[in-house]
């Protein structure tokens, strides 16, 4: 019943030694260090000697982009935007060994759009406390990292199948995370929950960016949901994996990366439909049933451990049952970035100066949670097009029937989670860049007759 091949095999050794990882790093903290070195070297080994160049180089960078967070909370990061840089880094490797399309010259167009606004930050910048190199590469890691991406990504062809296989290596990272956050945390009697963002059960990091990765994750299970593993023990392992993912995101009361994961798995769910054959539509409409009931069964866990606050908080509500300001202060941030607009409507304040725009107008200084508004304050209308730019270019694809099943979910994580967390992380970057591959699918083998004509292979929607 559980006789594993190969592959199968492999896959259950990652998923056992990422709990070990989250088990280790949870008593010895300095573990995660060499845990990070490990990836590195690892990673630059498989690139340099394997001949799946592409497969590697993406590989790495999504296993880190998929670890960022985890890496960061337990502070193997010598500094604070390593992950982007090293999302570049291993895109440039994969440039160095299979070079780039020229076809994707309209992501270079986005990101001489962005340049501008460094120059009008160089010449306003008077904050001498501060540094301009810090202050530009904070803002412009995340749009940097998703360039790279994009630009190794645009139009590459791979293989379905290989593009599951980089999912199932995003979801081992995060499977070390979710250990590490349920071994950090408090038991549930002793949190006190309130309609906040909770860090005790986010691993005492920011609960809006865990639950950016835990939605993620999410999503990452349900497509192996409802495209499963040929095993039957990891097809039992990612549901409950994704039950878990659920239930801890729950439990971190930020609401974007729960939200976003759920109109991905509609989104993709409606294109599996779509161009699933008859059998594999009506599994799924079984699988959907039993997800719903154990959906229901988990918000209902959710709503027991945290008194009832879970459904306060995605009401609206404070612990009182009184209306509270569902933005979270991320309105009025949005609305002093329209004023720094409207100040220098072209080309914008400067990258990285809407933050001291707002100090100096509203004595504020939380920084940005939308790369839209963002851009719209520091690069001006030049910021709008260059988002334009990244809008256009997927939606050119799926007018020319480009057949990732992934795009259209992947494009609407990078715009929902730009929209609640900025880029502040490379994740969404990443993902964007991920969306424009070009997938190839299985075809049905041929079918001779007795006159020896074959029939035209029929492209399958999954493999």
């Amino acid at each position: 019943m559980f006789g594993l091949d190969k592959p199968s095999f492999q896959h259950l050794k990652g998923l056992a030694f990422h709990v070990g990882v989250g088990v280790v790093v949870s008593q010895i903290r300095a573990f995660a260090q060499l845990y990070l070195l490990g990836i590195v070297v690892y990673f630059i080994y498989q690139i340099v000697t394997k001949k799946e160049k592409t497969y590697y180089a993406l590989g790495a960078a999504a296993y880190i982009a998929a670890a960022e967070i985890f890496l960061r909370m337990t502070k193997a990061m010598p500094f604070w935007e390593l992950g982007k840089y090293l999302v570049i880094f291993f895109m440039l490797l994969g440039m160095l060994y299979e070079g780039f399309k020229l076809k994707a010259w309209p992501v270079l167009v986005f990101l001489l759009l962005l340049l501008p606004g460094v120059i009008v930050s160089y010449l306003n910048f008077d904050y001498f406390d501060q540094s301009f190199r810090k202050t530009i590469l904070f803002n412009l890691s995340g749009p940097l990292s998703l360039f790279a991406t994009a630009l190794f990504c645009y139009q590459k062809q791979i293989k379905f199948g290989v593009l599951l296989k980089i999912i199932d290596l995003m979801i081992l990272p995060i499977l070390g995370m979710v250990v590490y956050i349920i071994l950090y945390a408090p038991p549930m009697e002793q949190i006190v929950f309130t309609t906040e963002s909770n860090a005790a059960t986010s691993g005492g990091y920011s609960g809006n960016q865990v639950a950016t990765i835990l939605g993620l994750g999410m999503f990452f299970t349900y497509i192996r949901f409802l495209i499963p593993y040929k095993n039957l023990l990891l097809n039992l392992i990612n549901i409950g994996f994704l039950g878990l993912l659920t239930y801890r995101c729950l439990l971190t009361f930020s609401r974007g990366g729960l939200i976003t994961a759920i109109l991905m798995m509609l989104i993709f769910t409606l294109l599996f439909i779509n161009w699933a054959s008859l059998i594999r539509k009506a599994k799924a409409t079984v699988k959907l049933i039993s997800l719903g009931i154990g959906g229901f069964l988990l918000w209902g866990i959710a709503m027991t451990v945290t008194k009832g606050l879970i459904l306060n908080r995605y009401t609206g509500k404070n612990a009182l049952g009184e209306e509270q300001d569902i933005t979270s202060g991320r309105g009025d941030i949005l609305s002093q970035e329209l004023e720094a607009f409207l100040e220098d409507p072209f080309l914008g304040v400067g990258v990285g100066m809407g933050k001291f725009f707002r100090i100096e107008e509203e004595g504020s200084n939380l920084a940005s949670h939308n790369e839209v508004t963002r851009m719209l304050a520091e690069h001006g209308i030049l910021g709008i097009v260059a988002l334009l730019v990244l809008l256009l270019i997927p939606l050119a694809f799926f007018l020319s029937k480009n057949r990732n099943l992934l795009m259209l979910p992947f494009v609407a994580f990078w715009f929902l989670t730009i929209n609640h967390s900025a880029m502040r992380v490379a994740l969404p970057g990443f993902i964007y860049g991920f969306a424009l591959l070009t997938i190839t699918y299985a075809s049905k083998p041929k079918k001779k007759n007795k006159t020896k004509t074959a029939s035209v292979p029929r492209q399958q929607a999954v493999a």
